[in-house]
């Protein structure tokens, strides 16, 4: 079986990185209307009942115009202090290359860290750069949405 392999992707950020965080993990519902290239749909699925992120909460994101390009995740470790939180990918298109999928979101002063930890299902399959320009492209957009709203 392949092995778990981690990649990476850091963006450079101007907001107040515990704002930003909490971004994240409290209002991701504004994600379509702040990154709307990049995120068409999300919604709270069964047992979640709010948007504040908590370990079990799950979310189910689309991210393309057809529907097709989706994940459901739920987020496995949530730690205030540190203004990290971990998700693990349950379903959706990405699960038909990779037998796992973690994506770790960590905030510093200056700087959203995401990343990820992935299984392929064999060697043929890419690796998730796809999705980390995904990544790195909404936190560009809730980054300047931040400065706009300061």
């Amino acid at each position: 079986m392949a092995q778990i392999q981690r990649k990476e992707v850091q963006t450079p950020i101007q907001s107040n990185h515990a704002v930003f965080y909490e971004f994240f993990r409290t209002e991701a519902n504004l994600l379509p209307t702040v990154s709307p290239r990049n995120v068409k749909k999300i919604e709270l699925v069964d047992p979640t009942t709010t948007w504040e992120t908590e370990v079990g909460s799950r979310k189910r994101v689309q991210f393309d115009e057809g529907g097709l390009e989706y994940f459901k995740d739920e987020a496995v470790e949530v730690d205030l202090k540190a203004k990290k939180v971990t998700y693990r990918v349950l379903e959706g298109t990405m699960m038909h290359l990779y037998h796992s999928f973690e994506a770790t979101l960590e905030v510093t002063p200056g700087t959203a860290k995401w990343t990820v930890e992935f299984q392929k299902k064999n060697e043929l399959c890419p690796d998730p750069d796809h999705y980390l320009h995904l990544l790195d492209s909404v936190d560009k957009d809730v980054d300047d949405h931040l400065q706009q709203n300061k």
